[in-house]
């Protein structure tokens, strides 16, 4: 009649075994992966710092050019 409970919930010794080794081997491809990420950000992270602070310093000219445009016309 189907599946002994045992087996389906995990209450028998191979079933907790197997789950733990399925979730030791979840734990380490995320610390995998994420060692990966945190290589890759490193590795572009002077292109992005000189690529956003490039645009932080055009944003800023062009803010404070709009600014004294506005307070020498009026508001």
């Amino acid at each position: 009649m189907g599946t002994p409970v045992a087996a389906v919930s995990g209450d028998s010794p191979q079933g907790m075994a197997e789950a733990f080794k399925r979730a030791c081997i979840a734990v380490l491809l995320g610390v995998i992966a994420i060692y990966f990420a945190v290589t890759l950000v490193q590795s572009m992270w002077p292109a992005l710092v000189a690529i956003l602070g490039g645009i932080g310093l055009v944003a800023m000219v062009v803010g404070g050019i709009i600014i004294w445009r506005k307070m020498r016309a009026g508001w």
